[in-house]
């Protein structure tokens, strides 16, 4: 069994652990120590909204061109096995083995049982399935990530999570502290608003996974830590949720923010 194998089933084998180790962030020693295997200023995170209603300027392309702007540029291009989070949290509305995409050279080592190498065109295909399957997909580099698959070379990994309710982002980030938690970065230039049609239902409160909105006076407010993914918006009924991007120029200030971090070639 290879190095790559070995951290994986580590992983499996612990997941049950991982609320408590995202709350021990909030214990300043341990923090401390968190951050220097994590090392937070290699670390950034955002959510890429799929809500098909994003009001955009005229002629710019939709978030999701992000992500396939760095499919297109890696090299190499792995599928993850399964899901970590929905194999071991029992996910009973996605599929388990419908697992998270890697780029970058790094993925050559990892172990054919934890995932397999696929070309350009079937990880594209890979996001619209996890697109048109109502997955939210989160995109950056995360040396934690690196950990798990037992890869040494973490600035040659990007990430591309495909989070369903039961992902570890959702369940276990909003438990961290708010250092640990604002590595997950709104992405440039989205903002979420609530409109007239708003009627108070709590939808919206039930789907943030951060627990960023509330209902006043019957109308649903936004908190600062909102991180623009785009949930309640698709969960509305009424379109009381409206996510916007104003600046045109926000895929080249997200594609330039994320590349700093991490190369995928």
């Amino acid at each position: 069994m290879g190095r790559s194998k070995r951290s994986f089933d580590r992983v499996l084998r612990q997941y049950k652990h991982k609320d408590f180790v995202f709350k021990l962030t909030r214990v300043p020693v341990l923090n401390t120590l968190g951050r220097l295997v994590i090392k937070p200023s290699e670390t950034t995170l955002s959510y890429v909204p799929v809500y098909e209603n994003v009001e955009l300027p005229e002629g710019t392309v939709a978030p999701i061109s992000v992500i396939e702007h760095f499919i297109n540029e890696a090299s190499d291009h792995l599928i993850l096995s399964r899901c970590p989070c929905r194999s071991e949290n029992g996910c009973k509305d996605f599929d388990p083995y419908f697992g998270c995409t890697f780029l970058g050279p790094a993925v050559r080592r990892v172990d054919p049982e934890v995932g397999r190498l696929v070309s350009r065109e079937e990880a594209l295909e890979h996001l619209r399935q996890a697109t048109e399957a109502g997955l939210v997909s989160c995109l950056g580099a995360f040396k934690g990530d690196a950990l798990m698959m037992g890869i040494r070379d973490h600035k040659h990994l990007m990430t591309i999570c495909h989070c369903c309710p039961c992902c570890c982002i959702s369940t276990a980030m909003p438990l961290a502290g708010k250092e640990a938690r604002d590595l997950l970065v709104r992405m440039e230039g989205v903002t979420v608003e609530i409109t007239e049609d708003c009627n108070g239902c709590g939808r919206c409160v039930d789907m943030c996974i951060f627990d960023q909105i509330t209902i006043v006076d019957k109308k649903a407010v936004i908190g600062e830590e909102c991180k623009g993914c785009g949930r309640c918006a698709m969960v509305c009924k009424r379109d009381g949720v409206r996510i916007t991007i104003e600046d045109p120029d926000y895929v080249n200030r997200c594609i330039e923010r994320i590349g700093s971090k991490v190369t995928v070639r």
